[in-house]
C-alpha cells in the first residue's frame, strides 16, 4: 500500500487545497424557519420538508425500547427515503491504485473544503431535482460497461439522526483514459489513510467507502512499516486474519441472535411542535430536558435529565452562497452539532491476538436490527463519563494515557445535512488480558478480521466503519500541516 505517489505527491497537496479553497469560497448564515426558500411545513403530523417531496423532510419520533438506559424519549429525525451513491473511480498508475477524490465544500463542514468520493449525491441530486447538473462521473455508477466493480455495498448511515438511511459504497476501476478535471486529484489509498491523521479533512463519505477496502494481511510490507512507527502493524494483520479469535463467528452470530430475540425497538411519528424535551423556536428545535413526567418521574427515584442526556443536536435553518457548486445559492435546514462527540474503540491482545471491543447497537432510526458498533459512540464527554459509570471496563477511553492511544484526531460527519457535527475518534489499547476476559453487557471482543466479515453483510455502523478506516497501514511520518479553508460564518 503506497504511502505516497508521484501523481500528487503528499508535499503538493496543501499547495493544491489551497487552490481549491480560492475557487470553492462559502458563506452561510443562520435564519429563521419562515425564512427558507421551497421548503415548507406539511401538517398531520407536522414536519419539514422541501417543496417538490424530495430531498429529505425533519420530522419528530418518539421512542420506546428496553435495550438502552434511556427506555422512552421524543426527537427530531432526518427522514430520506432515498438510497445515495458514494463511489469512488479508480485507476493504476505505475501498478499502484489510486482512487480519484473531489475537493468539495459543504454548508455544515467546520473548516470549508474536506476531500470526498469522485460522487457524493443522493438520488435528488443526480435527478437533478436541485435544477443543477448530473455529477460528472454519474456514469461509472450505474451503467454497466464503464470499468470493473470493486467494491458495491449497501451500508447504513448514522441511525440516530436519519430514519432507515442507506448509502450504495461503490469503488469502479477504469482505464487509463479517465483523467482527473479541475477540483479532483488522484490518491493512493495509503496517502488517504496518512491524510486521515489530521483533522476535519477526509470526509465521511470517504472515510464509509475506504472502510470497505481493509488491505489484505499479506500486504505484510505496510504492517511491517507501521510495526517500526507504533508497535502496531503486526498485530493489525494477525487481527485481520482473525486466527485464535476469542469468540467463533458463529458464536457471536448466536449472541446477535439472543440480543435479538430479547430486545425490541418502536418508533412513533410525532410533530415536531409536540416533542416532549424539545422546544420549537422561531430559528430552532432545540432540546431543553424539560418534558412533561420528569417531575413525577423524579418523585419517583428516576433521576431527572442532565448534561449526559442532552442528544447534542438542535435543528437550524441557513442560507448559503457558494462558488464551484451545481447551484450557486439556496436554503436548507441543517442538524447543527455545537459540542464535540466521542466515537471510540478500545483494543487489546488477548492470546497475543489484537482484538476491538464491539458494542451492539439499537438506533432509533435503523430498520429495527441491531448493528455492531464501536465501543463508545457519545454526543460529549458528559455522556462518556456517564457511559463509563455504568460500564468501567470502558474507562481507558476516558483519559486515556499517551502510551496507549493508537490513533487520535477530530473527524467531521456529513456536511450537507449536519452543521459542525465533529467527533475524537479514538483508538485505545488496553494492557493484555491476563486473566478471565471481563466482557460488559452487549459487547463482544472480535477481531479484525471477523469486524471485516460482519461489514461485508452489512452488520456494522458507520461509526465503527469509520473509525476503522481512520486505522493508518502505513508508516505514519508526520504530514504537512493545515492550512485554512474558505468558509464564512455571517
Amino acid at each position: 500500500m503506497a504511502a505516497d505517489s508521484t501523481v500528487m505527491p503528499l508535499s503538493q497537496i496543501d499547495g493544491w487545497l489551497a487552490e481549491q479553497s480560492a475557487r470553492l469560497a462559502l458563506s452561510k448564515r443562520r435564519i429563521a424557519f419562515a425564512e427558507l426558500d421551497q421548503w415548507v411545513f406539511r401538517p398531520d403530523p407536522l414536519r419539514l420538508g422541501h417543496s417538490s417531496g424530495n430531498f429529505f423532510e425533519i420530522e419528530g419520533m418518539r421512542v420506546e425500547t428496553d435495550f438502552d438506559q434511556t427506555r422512552s424519549w421524543d426527537q427530531p429525525i432526518i427522514r430520506q427515503p432515498e438510497v445515495g451513491i458514494l463511489g469512488a473511480v479508480a485507476r493504476s498508475f505505475n501498478g499502484v491504485l489510486h482512487l480519484l477524490l473531489q475537493a468539495k465544500i459543504e454548508p455544515g463542514n467546520i473548516n470549508g473544503i474536506q476531500l470526498s468520493p469522485t460522487e457524493q449525491a443522493t438520488r435528488s441530486n443526480y435527478r437533478k431535482v436541485h435544477g443543477g447538473n448530473l455529477p460528472p462521473f454519474h456514469k461509472y455508477f450505474t451503467e454497466a460497461g464503464h470499468g470493473h466493480v470493486l467494491v458495491d455495498r449497501l451500508l447504513s448511515e448514522h441511525g440516530d439522526r436519519f430514519l432507515r438511511k442507506r448509502n450504495r459504497n461503490v469503488i469502479v476501476e477504469v482505464g487509463d483514459d479517465v483523467e482527473a478535471p479541475d477540483g479532483f486529484c488522484w490518491l493512493t489509498i495509503g496517502q488517504i489513510h496518512r491524510l486521515m491523521q489530521r483533522d476535519n479533512l477526509i470526509n465521511m463519505t470517504t472515510r464509509s467507502v475506504i472502510s470497505c477496502i481493509l488491505p489484505p494481511p499479506g500486504e505484510a510490507a505496510s504492517y511491517r512499516a507501521l510495526d517500526r512507527a507504533s508497535g502496531f502493524g503486526i498485530p493489525l494483520a494477525d487481527s485481520l486474519r482473525g486466527e485464535r479469535s476469542l469468540h467463533a463467528t458463529d458464536g457471536l452470530l448466536c449472541w446477535l441472535s439472543d440480543l435479538r430475540a430479547r430486545h425490541h425497538i418502536r418508533t412513533y411519528r410525532r410533530g415536531i411542535d409536540a416533542l416532549d424535551g424539545w422546544q420549537f423556536q422561531d430559528d430552532e428545535i432545540r432540546w431543553t430536558g424539560a418534558a412533561p413526567g420528569h417531575a413525577e418521574a423524579a418523585g419517583r427515584g428516576a433521576r431527572p435529565p442532565g448534561p449526559a442526556d442532552d442528544p447534542g443536536f438542535s435543528v437550524i435553518a441557513v442560507s448559503v452562497e457558494a462558488h464551484g457548486r451545481e447551484v450557486r445559492r439556496w436554503t436548507q435546514p441543517l442538524v447543527h452539532h455545537p459540542g464535540i462527540g466521542v466515537n471510540g474503540f478500545l483494543t487489546r491482545r488477548i492470546e497475543g491476538v489484537l482484538h476491538f471491543l464491539v458494542r451492539a447497537w439499537l438506533p432509533p432510526g435503523g430498520d429495527t436490527s441491531l448493528e455492531l458498533g464501536s465501543s463508545v459512540s457519545c454526543a460529549s464527554q458528559a455522556a462518556l463519563a456517564a457511559d463509563v459509570a455504568r460500564h468501567p471496563e470502558l474507562a481507558p477511553l476516558l483519559n486515556p494515557a499517551a502510551a496507549t492511544i493508537r490513533h487520535r484526531s477530530i473527524q467531521s460527519e456529513e456536511g450537507g445535512r449536519f452543521d459542525q457535527y465533529r467527533s475524537l475518534y479514538l483508538i485505545v489499547e488496553s494492557p493484555e488480558a491476563t486473566g478471565p476476559v471481563q466482557e460488559p453487557d452487549g459487547m463482544r471482543w472480535m477481531t479484525l478480521g471477523q469486524i471485516a466479515a460482519f461489514t461485508h453483510f452489512g452488520m456494522v455502523n458507520i461509526e465503527a466503519r469509520n473509525l476503522l478506516a481512520c486505522l493508518s497501514f502505513c508508516a505514519d511520518e508526520p504530514v504537512s500541516p493545515r492550512i485554512s479553508n474558505n468558509v464564512e460564518m455571517a
